[in-house]
């Protein structure tokens, strides 16, 4: 007898328990597709060479030193020469005109030009003003500059907050865009970048406001001022001050995520970062000035707080994935979020880009007491495990992943017992 064919109604089409049936009736439909396969017949990606850029610690740890420099050229740029230090300058060189033309070595003509040119070079400091004014005694000259020095305390303050405030994001803003750049994804660099630069900006703000007071607390600045000398303590003041500056510069991720470990890394990295090269200011600055210690310190900062965060990341993971075929092999993906979605939505924490068999949230991992497991979503083709088709499975150490034409490892660090 022939079947008839069933009929229902589009109130019923629109119902939960025949769109759960229809998913049944898909999920069966793969599932004997699956077990008609041997394993050697089961998708496999196509193995593909690791690449630097795949390393999380390296991306961060490039883009910490490119930020550096990029902090030190802003800072440079803005850091105008004080205008006492400019005028000393000036004055000395007057001096030794004066001094060349009592020696014979320049005529009067042209000692009077040369003075006259300095002079015309300093019209506008008031510093030069007050030293130069020969109607002035030496109490009087010294009552003067102080005068100036008040007024011009704003405009220092300006000028040394702003380069602080832009050092932060530029440095802020690289590290931020490292480990995106290591998965390929460009709206989540985007985001973590635009927060690692607000973050870096207030904090090198803030940081400014205080720095010197924390210089001094430490123990620094309490011997001579010659930028040739400087003392075991100016060199630990240095790295406490700068490494307050280093705690504002990686968190920016892990605050974004809203995972405190994440956070607590960052912070970590970036408070190495900043000591080491508040260390290396001082030395420096003995052997090459003061501008070529602030590039090495800042790219010191960057690097090492890239770097280090890294590091500090790698051996602090407890459950990860590594990519061990496909276009990101060799990538690996430490698991902090719950849950943590894989697929091709640039939303996702694993993103699996360019790969038309992967949905745009295709698969969660799910951190419950004593594990983590993989939850298989109704995009796409099926989550493997081991070869076999799962909807929900328990991870094991060493278990093969594979979706779409990505295949991971999954490990995970032995507990104690």
């Amino acid at each position: 007898m022939a079947k008839e064919p069933v009929t229902i109604s589009w109130e019923e089409l629109n119902t939960r328990k025949v769109d759960q049936r229809l998913r049944e009736q898909q999920a069966m439909t793969r599932n004997r597709a699956y077990a008609k396969l041997r394993a050697d017949d089961l998708p496999v990606a196509k193995p593909a060479r690791g690449s630097l850029l795949n390393s999380t610690t390296f991306c961060m740890a490039a883009l910490g030193l490119v930020g550096g420099l990029l902090a030190w050229g802003c800072g440079f740029l803005i850091l105008i020469k004080p205008a006492e230090q400019k005028a000393i300058e000036l004055m000395s060189g007057i001096e030794q005109t004066q001094f060349q033309k009592a020696n014979g070595a320049l005529t009067q003509a042209q000692a009077d030009a040369s003075v006259a040119m300095q002079r015309a070079e300093a019209e506008s400091n008031p510093y030069f003003a007050a030293m130069d004014d020969q109607s002035l005694t030496e109490s009087q000259r010294a009552s003067r500059r102080a005068d100036v020095n008040r007024r011009a305390t704003v405009k220092k303050s300006a000028i040394n907050v702003l380069s602080f405030g832009l050092c932060g994001m530029f440095l802020a803003l690289c590290l931020g865009i490292g480990e995106p750049l290591s998965e390929r994804n460009l709206p989540r660099g985007v985001r973590n970048g635009a927060l690692g630069a607000i973050l870096g900006l207030i904090g090198g703000v803030c940081v400014s406001l205080f720095i010197d007071r924390v210089y001094r607390a430490a123990g620094g600045g309490s011997g001579t001022v010659d930028v040739q000398q400087y003392t075991v303590r100016d060199v630990l003041a240095r790295a406490c001050a700068w490494g307050v500056l280093g705690l504002f510069l990686a968190a920016g991720p892990g605050l974004l995520m809203g995972n405190l470990k994440k956070i607590m890394i960052g912070l970590a990295g970036g408070l190495i970062g900043g000591a080491v090269g508040g260390a290396l200011f001082d030395p420096v600055s003995s052997v090459a000035g003061p501008d070529i210690s602030r590039l090495v310190a800042l790219c010191a900062i960057g690097l090492l707080t890239g770097a280090g965060t890294g590091l500090i990341e790698n051996a602090a993971k407890t459950g990860w994935l590594k990519v061990t075929g496909g276009l990101i092999a060799g990538k690996q993906f430490i698991l902090y979020r719950n849950p943590t979605y894989i697929g091709s939505g640039p939303e996702c924490q694993i993103y699996l880009f360019r790969d038309p068999d992967v949905g745009r949230r295709h698969a969660a991992l799910h951190m419950v007491p004593g594990g983590i497991e993989l939850e298989d979503l109704p995009l796409g083709q099926a989550s493997v495990v081991n070869g076999q088709p799962v909807s929900r499975a328990r991870l094991r150490h060493g278990d093969q992943i594979a979706i779409g034409a990505t295949t991971f490892l999954f490990q995970e660090k032995a507990k104690q017992k």
